[in-house]
């Protein structure tokens, strides 16, 4: 803990840096959170096509006739 005659800049630089990494660790803590919980590496279930029905031509595209 910072001395009370310690300069101002001296006392306030702690609790900043402090500040800094808890608010960088509770971020980066949040977004694995989130990325744990969310789906999105899992393939739709209503509107999947088929790898071989996935290409140029077919009906998501027009057909080139």
């Amino acid at each position: 803990m910072a001395l009370e005659t310690d300069s101002l800049n001296k006392r306030t630089l702690g609790p900043a840096v402090g500040s800094i990494v808890v608010g960088i660790a509770l971020g980066v803590i949040t977004v694995i959170g989130i990325a744990q919980f969310s789906n999105a590496d899992a393939v739709p279930a209503g509107n999947a096509v088929s790898t071989s029905d996935a290409v140029m031509g077919g009906p998501e595209y027009g057909s080139r006739n």
